[in-house]
């Protein structure tokens, strides 16, 4: 869709514009790009794009493969869009469909906390969680808590966030102002402020329709509101990430210099390849180095983002709070079910069974005091007696015991059983099976005597026939 002449004319003074060629970009088609998911294969590498194409079908056939992201391991683009809601592996988490210049994020976290682990990170507006799943596929992080102020997205982003099957994220659904509580706790909090959008014309036509100044003018207005609350909780030398998918300066260098006004921040240069099109700009005031993606420069939508270092505020002390004693229940009948080598914590809510990695079993209970938490650890399944209904989220993570029996379904079965259809399968042993698609898994089966019983969770299944 062609910009209207007043939104050309609102950008005039951004840096590294080049109108018609700007304009021209935005005749054709948007870049269709997905970043695939390094936990869910054994053999995963920087250059597991080409492992995958050249063994594999459907949305990962060779000829689908259109280049590697540059600035982001494990990401590629496709000569298509072709109909994700049919590939079973995406279902699965095998990879996750995000627009390539927000995936600089990656690359540019890499450098800046380079061998630093062991961290804490927030997604302060997370939903629908492609930047919580960037996050949690990045080794610095033990913990990334994804938080949704508007809680009817709550569920989009824990359909994601499970999917991708890493049980270091946790989520909530809280206002910015909350974590003012929790001040000095994380070491990277990424602001993906809701903006006006003008980043997404060539895929969205509606956001064209709906832009107006008004709407750059109340976008700025609320972002100053949230990362004036949300960046409370960032610790001293902290790394905050500022992002939006506006070309609107006033959404963007402008609130650079909001943030760098009281001296509590500096800026953090990026060294990025000349050849990969990404402008570098600065804001007006304070000089803040913030990157700027074109269409018509890049292979990617609009997008922008700039990174801070916190240079004053505190580091977190948890109040103190009366200890219990607390008897651990025993969860032995539990082992069969889950990975040996990881050292978890188990808890109970009502016949519910969640597992945390023990080094996040304190600042989970944490959160859960001052937060209204909505996923607050891998959910093993449902106490039955001396045993347990294996939940989704075990299938989805890397938890489960190599141990438990398998069946690997071809396209056609996949694609009933992500519809809940019935589906015959030739399986001689009874029991609870995990089912997989070119071997991830998909989720629980329950093999009766003459039936198979499908446990792919209903809110998910996928309607479309073809």
């Amino acid at each position: 869709m062609i910009p209207s002449e007043v939104f050309l004319s609102s950008l005039k003074d951004c840096r590294g514009l080049s109108l018609t060629e700007f304009i021209d970009a935005h005749a054709k088609d948007a870049v269709v790009s997905i970043r695939a998911n390094g936990s869910k294969f054994a053999y995963a590498s920087a250059s597991i794009g080409t492992s995958l194409l050249t063994a594999s079908d459907g949305i990962f056939a060779e000829e689908n493969f259109a280049g590697n992201v540059p600035w982001c391991e494990n990401a590629f683009y496709l000569t298509r869009r072709p109909s994700f809601t049919l590939d079973p592996l995406v279902h699965t988490g095998a990879y996750y469909v995000q627009e390539a210049s927000s995936m600089f994020i990656h690359y540019a976290l890499s450098v800046i906390l380079g061998e630093q682990r062991d961290l804490k990170a927030l997604d302060l507006c997370a939903s629908p969680g492609g930047k919580t799943t960037l996050l949690a596929s990045l080794p610095h992080f033990r913990l990334v808590l994804a938080n949704e102020i508007i809680q009817s997205r709550v569920q989009a982003l824990y359909e994601n966030v499970v999917k991708w099957g890493a049980s270091h994220v946790f989520i909530s659904n809280n206002d910015p102002e909350d974590f003012n509580a929790l001040q000095g706790f994380f070491d990277v909090a990424l602001i993906d402020a809701p903006c006006s959008g003008s980043g997404l014309f060539r895929k969205d036509s509606d956001a064209a329709g709906m832009w107006n100044p008004e709407l750059v003018d109340f976008c700025s207005s609320r972002q100053k509101r949230i990362l004036t609350d949300g960046t409370k909780a960032l610790t001293e030398n902290g790394v905050l990430v500022y992002s939006t998918c506006s070309y609107s300066i006033e959404e963007n260098e402008q609130n650079l210099d909001f943030l760098m006004r009281e001296g509590e921040y500096e800026s953090i240069q990026v060294s990025v390849d000349k050849r990969w099109g990404i402008v570098e700009t600065e804001s007006p005031v304070h000089h803040a180095y913030g990157y700027r993606f074109y269409p018509d420069k890049l292979n990617g939508e609009g997008f922008f983002c700039a990174f801070l270092r916190k240079k004053t505020g505190c580091y977190f002390t948890s109040p103190e709070v009366s200890q219990k004693k607390v008897v651990e229940p025993h969860f032995d009948f539990i082992n069969p079910w889950v990975n040996p080598s990881k050292e978890l914590s188990y808890s109970t809510h009502d016949k519910d069974v969640f597992v945390v990695d023990a080094i996040n079993k304190e600042d989970v209970q944490l959160l859960q005091r001052i937060l209204n938490i909505r996923k607050s650890g891998a959910r093993i399944g449902s106490l039955l007696r001396n045993d347990i209904i294996p939940d989704h989220e075990l299938a989805m993570s890397s938890l489960y015991s190599s141990e438990i029996r398998k069946v690997e379904l071809n396209k056609e079965q996949a694609l009933k059983y992500l519809r809940k259809d019935d589906f015959s399968y030739d399986i001689s042993e009874l029991g609870w099976i995990l089912a997989t698609y070119k071997g991830i898994p998909m989720g629980w089966i329950k093999v009766l005597s003459g039936r198979v019983n499908n446990y792919y969770p209903m809110k998910w299944r996928i309607l479309m026939r073809k």
